[in-house]
């Protein structure tokens, strides 16, 4: 498999990313890799037809390849964590394109928000990490024509980039890669923060699990604050109750259900979650549908 040439840039692309994954998807592949439908789906076909990729596995309607010997590989496809590829990816690209001179303008002159709207808008999208365009638009904080123009002005000044595609849907951040890192780091350091990083180590636990986890921290970490952000992140569809029969007598047993990432998710006063991850509002107190009801 690896003394394959590419005939193309872009099937250069698409053969380094297969290559670099156990498995993929064809969702995958349109996500991460800037070929349009026609030349992927072709490429794609025709490496299947050479026997240089193969169906490793299928769950449901979603079909998992692989450019690898699939006798080497073992375990369900699903399960396999693509995190760590995923954001070297995003990064190696966006500093390709950086050094080719694509898709970054450099300011012409020091970009100032002219009104109040704009400074409200600079100070939201300061405040992700990543965001899309959708996610700034849902706020409100102006009419979307005048959003539009703001994140155009944006990347004109050269103060907005890529942040990589989830879903086919592309992201863009306001912050430099060092004030990303010290970002994440602060989130990671809260208690939610804390707290979130107990739960993905424990999968599954109770709420005296946690207690026991922070004994001796009562100040910071009371058992009250404990149950109530893990009751709302069980609103929220993180967690669910993994009890058998729901015994009342018992301690809810809280599973995970939903680890997007090492970031918290952000439980604000309304109370409303948000996804640090996927730069997005998740569940709002009041409304019945959720992402996981979706």
């Amino acid at each position: 498999m690896s003394d394959h040439i590419p005939s193309g840039k872009f099937e250069q692309e698409i053969w380094r990313f297969i290559s670099s994954r156990q498995v993929f998807t064809h969702g995958d592949v349109e996500a991460f890799c800037a070929a349009g439908e026609w030349k992927r789906t072709n490429y794609l076909r025709n490496l299947g037809r050479l026997g240089l990729v193969a169906l490793y596995q299928r769950k449901g309607n979603i079909r998992y390849y692989t450019a690898q010997d699939p006798a080497t590989l073992s375990g369900d496809a699903s399960l396999i964590d693509t995190s760590i590829q995923d954001a070297q990816w995003r990064s190696d690209t966006l500093k390709s394109k950086m050094f080719a001179g694509q898709d970054i303008t450099l300011p012409v002159q020091p970009w100032q928000p002219e009104t109040a709207e704009d400074q409200k808008l600079w100070d939201f999208v300061r405040d992700q990490i990543r965001f899309t365009r959708d996610y700034v638009l849902a706020q409100k904080m102006a009419p979307d024509n005048k959003v539009t123009l703001f994140l155009r002005s944006l990347e004109n000044a050269g103060l907005l980039q890529s942040a990589g595609f989830d879903d086919g849907k592309p992201y863009f951040t306001a912050l430099t890669s060092v004030e990303i890192m010290h970002r994440a780091k602060d989130k990671r350091l809260t208690k939610e923060g804390r707290i979130w990083t107990t739960m993905r180590s424990a999968s599954k636990f109770t709420i005296e699990d946690l207690l026991k986890t922070f004994a001796g921290l009562e100040d910071e970490f009371s058992e009250k604050s404990i149950r109530s952000y893990c009751s709302t992140l069980q609103k929220a569809g993180y967690l669910k109750d993994s009890r058998r029969g729901r015994v009342a007598a018992q301690s809810v047993r809280y599973h995970l259900v939903r680890d997007t990432g090492p970031l918290p998710p952000t439980v604000k006063r309304v109370p409303v979650v948000t996804d640090a991850n996927e730069g997005r509002v998740v569940y709002v107190q009041g409304e019945e549908v959720t992402w996981a009801t979706t």
